[in-house]
């Protein structure tokens, strides 16, 4: 956990090097971030409302974003993403740039600008697009809804009560089936899938024996296990929503 909120700032990759406790922490953070956007996503199941209101959760909170249209946690995941690409290329450029693709030392990289890319994809197919649609959420005065009733029934998000005010939000929901009801947007997305638990894993395994995270030697073998499942199974979560759906 340490790792995590370590992740930028105490890192010592402002100088620009190619020392890995940067590129260790930053990939710590965005898998982090990976799981609770998971989680996050799991709403889609419950319906537009829930969905819906998910999605204007992150808008009500642009307050946090220092002026920008964004708030504090998307700014930290883009400085998290930016630290782990600039220092993973660095040390790239500096060990493994004279090595043969057929070698394998060029897997991280070659992996990694494959998921700049899709990321590149992705804000521009949801976060930054432009929808035409807007849905009615009565979105809860807290942020959450702390009413037992809808708790109990999973309503974070939004509210019945009919005495809080509509508003139009962002219809993600009918984005999200509209992107995914073509094929090739499917095979793309899970495609990507495969090649971030592939760049996970070899990561994950390449960080267990660095020194710096204190990992005991004999732990090591329960640790790369550990964390191939972890990832594994967040690859599964995102496969599962192109699939649900597409059909």
């Amino acid at each position: 956990m340490m790792q995590i909120f370590r992740t930028i700032f105490f890192t010592g990759n402002f100088k620009f090097s190619n020392d890995r406790i940067g590129l260790t922490r930053s990939a710590f953070f965005l898998i982090f971030f990976l799981v609770v956007h998971a989680v996050g996503n799991l709403h889609v199941f419950l319906g537009p409302d829930d969905f819906n209101g998910y999605g204007y959760f992150y808008v009500r909170l642009y307050w946090t974003g220092f002026g920008f249209n964004a708030n504090i946690v998307e700014e930290y995941v883009l400085l998290a993403a930016a630290l782990h690409v600039m220092v993973g290329l660095k040390r790239t450029w500096d060990i493994s740039i004279t090595n043969t693709i057929r070698s394998g030392r060029l897997n991280m990289a070659i992996s990694g600008l494959a998921l700049l890319a899709f990321m590149s994809v992705h804000l521009f197919q949801y976060r930054l697009a432009k929808i035409g649609t807007t849905f009615p959420v009565r979105p809860p005065k807290y942020l959450i809804n702390f009413d037992l009733n809808d708790l109990l029934h999973l309503r974070l998000f939004w509210t019945q009560n009919t005495a809080v005010p509509i508003v139009m939000v962002r219809d993600i929901y009918q984005l999200e089936y509209i992107l995914f009801s073509d094929p090739l947007t499917c095979v793309f997305y899970m495609l990507s899938v495969v090649i971030f638990v592939t760049h996970g894993i070899l990561g994950w395994v390449k960080a267990v024996p660095a020194g710096a995270l204190g990992i005991p030697k004999i732990h090591h073998m329960k640790v790369n296990i550990l964390g191939c499942v972890i990832i594994g199974f967040i690859g599964f979560i995102y496969m599962v929503f192109p699939v649900f759906c597409y059909f």
